[in-house]
């Protein structure tokens, strides 16, 4: 594989009870494999969860709530708690630590990128150029039902989901 002129950079997100270090240890071989070709700049969620009180390597984040105070994706609610303070945060990492070239997300990273690449058709607040969603899923909070419109999404995506998910189901 020749390696390009520049690394791409690509913002990670994680998934629900994780942390960036939590994902970054996770992707360890993926990283190891596209070492020469990208860099990797992890983020938390700007939202602890509830009653995880481990140290800042364990500590559990989630991008937003179903309820007061847990997310179920699986949870058709009327309250997407801290949704709109996550997507500001990214917008604010995009912005400060930029540019990105893409965003690799994880479950309900993924859930949240995709909301965030029917944003960027709107807004050029969002600066990226890809976008990576392993195990993502459609949000069930009715508040984001208005960003599933059956217009595609203009933003070059690669989605990933295993056939032996338990929790996101190929073909949903």
């Amino acid at each position: 594989m020749a390696t390009p002129a520049r690394k791409l950079k690509i913002l990670c997100l994680h998934g629900y009870r994780q942390n960036e270090v939590a994902f970054r240890e996770r992707t360890g071989a993926l990283r190891k494999m596209l070492k020469s070709m990208a860099e990797f700049v992890f983020v938390t969620a700007p939202h602890s969860i509830p009653g995880s009180d481990e140290t800042a390597e364990e500590q559990q984040c989630g991008w937003w709530f179903s309820d007061s105070s847990r997310y179920d994706c699986d949870a058709e609610t009327n309250e997407d708690v801290g949704f709109t303070a996550s997507v500001a945060f990214v917008k604010q990492v995009l912005t400060e630590q930029g540019p990105f070239d893409g965003i690799l997300a994880f479950s309900q990273g993924a859930a949240l990128l995709g909301v965030i690449c029917r944003l960027k058709m709107t807004s050029d607040e969002f600066d990226f150029k890809f976008a990576i969603l392993v195990a993502g899923f459609r949000s069930l909070q009715s508040a984001h039902q208005q960003y599933y419109s059956s217009d595609k999404i203009g933003v070059p995506s690669l989605h990933v989901i295993g056939e032996t998910d338990a929790v996101i189901v190929c073909g949903e």
